[in-house]
Parts: structure tokens; sequence; C-alpha cells
């Protein structure tokens, strides 16, 4: 994906690359369900097509909104927080754990107001942990692609020799069904049965390009 690693750490140091695993999970975890802050974030994809996307969103403090209410509802009500942030993102395809991700600040107003009128809509509560070494985070998914549960590992650097909790159900990394701007338009329940029957015939995947796996019970 890239001919220039010079470029691509400092793109990584610009923010400009994401490094990052992503897992199904089959039930939330302890730790993350103890995250006493969580968020509430909810995104528009004004642009999506062969990985490419380009992404509004707004994000806040989850107390005292109404998770159950539709997308547009729960935007409007983070614009009405003082502590809600908006930014802009455009994203490229993901190659192995690399993804390209441009994110920028821009007023909360506006991107509330963008979102609250958008049609390709996510919404998710996402709930932030410590695991060892590694920040993780879950998002737990609402309205449309509710009861989905991700969990996402990020570094600094790609994603190598993982310690891999026994929470996570499978890697879906690579799997572009479960990029948030493919959920924006076919929600998770719409194809869940699908992937359930692909799952019972292929059993649990996990990359093997990026060092060694470990796994819960498994000396380091």
């Amino acid at each position: 994906m890239f001919d220039d690693s010079d470029e691509c750490a400092t793109a990584a140091e610009l923010g400009d690359f994401e490094f990052e695993r992503k897992f199904l999970l089959g039930a939330m975890p302890p730790e993350a369900a103890g995250d006493p802050s969580p968020d509430l974030i909810v995104q528009a994809y004004v642009f999506a097509d062969d990985g490419f996307a380009v992404r509004v969103r707004i994000s806040g403090p989850v107390d005292g909104i109404d998770v159950d209410a539709s997308p547009r509802a729960m935007a409007q009500a983070l614009t009405e927080h003082p502590d809600s942030l908006g930014t802009l993102g455009a994203k490229g395809p993901a190659n192995a754990g690399t993804r390209y991700e441009a994110e920028r600040q821009i007023d909360a107003l506006v991107a509330g107001s963008i979102v609250a009128r958008s049609t390709a809509l996510i919404a998710k509560v996402r709930y932030s942990m410590w695991l060892g070494e590694d920040g993780w985070v879950v998002d737990r998914f609402l309205a449309d692609n509710a009861p989905l549960l991700v969990g996402e590992v990020e570094r600094a650097r790609p994603v190598t020799d993982l310690a891999i909790p026994d929470f996570c159900v499978t890697e879906v990394s690579e799997d572009p069904r479960f990029g948030n701007e493919y959920l924006a338009h076919h929600p998770f329940p719409t194809w869940a049965k699908d992937f359930a029957q692909e799952y019972r015939i292929m059993g649990p995947g996990f990359m093997q390009s990026l060092g060694r796996n470990r796994f819960d019970g498994e000396p380091a």
C-alpha cells in the first residue's frame, strides 16, 4: 500500500494513518462496562465507495441522552451539550491493519446539523479500557445496527504481536462489512444470519501477518 516508509512514519506521527485491529465481540467485557464516562457517537457518511469515505461526526457524554431515540434525535441532543465535539474525517481503504484517516475538528453545531440532516447514519456508545499495555475501545451499536458489539485496539505503529482477549469472537479487521461506512448503508441485522452461517462453517479467524497472536491463557 505504501512505497516510502519514511513518508508513512511522518504521516502516522501527524495522525493521518491509523493502525488498528478490529474484533467481533459476543458480550460486553466487564472492563469496558466499568468505563465511568462512555461517549455517544453519531456520524453520517456523506460519501462512501470502495473503501473511501467522508464522515461527519458529533460525539459527547452519553449521560442524559436517550439512546433508544433515533440517531437524528441523538445528534440533535448532542448539539445542545457544551462538551460535544464535531469532526470531519476522510478515510481510505483498510490494508493489513492500516488505514489512511485524516480527521479535523469542526464546530459541533455544524457537525450535529449535518448529521441530523443525513440518511446514512451510525449511532454507538463507545467504552474505553486498558488491557495490559494496550488501550481498547468497545463500540455498542445502537438503532438499526443493534446489538452489534465491536472491539478495537489501536497503536501508533502496526498492531503486531497482539494479546487477544477471550472476549474476541473473531477478527474482522479485513472484513469491509464491519466498516462503519458499510454498516451505515447495510445494517448488521440484515446480514447477521449470513455471517453466522459463514462462522459456523469457517470458525474464528485471526490475522497471521502481524506477528504472533497470543490468546488468554497462553504464555507471553
